[in-house]
């Protein structure tokens, strides 16, 4: 990235063509790389051109001990570039950060042995915030960039965080600023592709509460990945449209003026339509997490908004076999109905001049190792939309969700490598 990161229609085709007489053929005298051929391209301008992703997400922390899937985090980055991936995305917890008394501070990460991602069977002290910049610091050593997110986590000892923050925006921006100041001062922003600020707003946002109010919705809660993998079958009011634009605009704003050398966007899984009409145009990038689980042909034949999903002694045989059925009967319209999705996207971000990633994607939101479950209906799922997205111009793409060490997958290391590096390739 350059910059500091301190706080502080036909007729011009026409006239393109008359100037430069090799502009049709690509191949223009005097117009700059990128500019030729077919129209702009901004990938061409970034650096990377093209993001292979993990989803790394809370995992690299609650599961950096003796014994866990994170416990060497030079080992587990190095075979991530083993894999063809360039970058990792991750939870950088700044809420918890926002909250220490001291940078030294340890916090207790609350274990849960039934957790699909994160799982542990403890509750564990970390010193997050040198966690944090020891985890970069390894990840650029191994050549990789770093997109910084987060679920809104809180801890043992500064529970029910996101009702602190929920009190003022400010108090949230301070702590997202802790977190950048820390990585700053450590000479790290330079590997920080970007920011996510809220992960999948509003799902996991301390805001939520305030938004549901606003639309005498349920703030009971409930379980997020669930809500958050699904199209609600609402649309936001004109109070909520209003409260989304200030929170989202005046955010972005803010951390723009503060840093102008990072970007800084929100990630998105559902509300595509309202988040679009807002027509906010300082997203520095286009986030959005595109799953099949939010078609309705898909959850009306496997029943996936009803299972239960956890790493419990659970069934999961009948879901299987309706899952395979439903590939079996309707996959060409859940691809058609994937492509459509990928098209929205790709519109909405050159409206918008914004690069388009994704770093969550595919398949259902939730998939595990279990004696009931198949994977290779899902490799091979994946891996034609990994093949397709170059068709629709993404900046940056993820395999699927389950990128990390601890899934049995973590051993292919050859379908890792084809489908990153083809889509390096593009």
């Amino acid at each position: 990235m350059t910059g500091s990161v301190k706080r502080g229609s036909w007729a011009p085709a026409l006239l393109l063509f008359f100037w430069f007489p090799g502009a049709a053929a690509g191949q223009a005298a005097g117009v700059p790389p990128g500019v030729q051929g077919r129209g702009y391209d901004m990938r061409n301008d970034l650096r990377p051109t093209r993001l292979t992703i993990a989803m790394w997400d809370y995992c690299w922390a609650y599961m950096h001990y003796k014994g866990g899937a994170y416990e060497d985090w030079k080992k587990v980055c190095s075979e991530l570039t083993d894999r063809g991936f360039n970058t990792v995305r991750i939870d950088a917890f700044p809420m918890i950060i926002g909250r220490l008394k001291s940078l030294d501070e340890e916090v207790s990460l609350r274990g849960n042995p039934l957790r699909t991602w994160g799982f542990t069977d403890k509750d564990r002290k970390h010193p997050l915030a040198k966690d944090l910049v020891e985890f970069v610091k390894t990840a650029g050593n191994a050549g990789l960039y770093v997109i910084l997110s987060t679920w809104n986590h809180d801890c043992v000892e500064y529970p029910k965080l996101r009702e602190y923050y929920a009190k003022d925006r400010k108090l949230y921006w301070k702590a997202w600023e802790r977190v950048l100041d820390l990585l700053g001062k450590n000479g790290l922003l330079e590997r920080v592709l970007y920011v996510d600020l809220d992960q999948e707003f509003p799902w996991f946002s301390p805001f939520r509460p305030e938004l549901n109010r606003l639309g005498k919705g349920d703030e009971s809660g409930g379980d997020d990945m669930e809500k958050a993998g699904r199209i609600p079958g609402f649309v936001w009011n004109r109070r909520q449209l209003d409260f989304v634009k200030d929170y989202l605009g005046s955010s972005l704003k803010h951390f723009q003026r503060l840093y102008p050398g990072l970007r800084f966007t929100f990630s998105f899984t559902s509300f595509w339509k309202e988040i679009r009409s807002l027509g906010l145009k300082s997203f520095d990038v286009l986030e959005v997490h595109i799953w099949m689980t939010t078609m309705e042909r898909f959850q009306a034949r496997t029943g996936f908004g009803g299972l239960k999903k956890d790493r419990g002694g659970r069934s999961y045989a009948d879901y299987m076999r309706r899952l395979k059925a439903a590939m079996k009967s309707v996959r060409p319209m859940l691809l058609a109905e994937m492509r459509n999705q990928m098209r929205f996207a790709a519109d909405w971000a050159r409206e918008i001049a914004a690069p388009l990633t994704t770093t969550e994607a595919w398949g259902p939101w939730w998939h595990m190792d279990h004696p009931d479950l198949e994977w290779r209906w899902l490799y091979d799922w994946c891996e034609q939309c990994m093949a397709m997205a170059p068709e629709f111009g993404f900046w940056g793409v993820t395999p699927w969700n389950y990128s990390h060490p601890f899934w049995k997958n973590w051993s292919n290391v050859e379908w890792y490598r084809r489908v990153n590096l083809r889509f390096l390739g593009s």
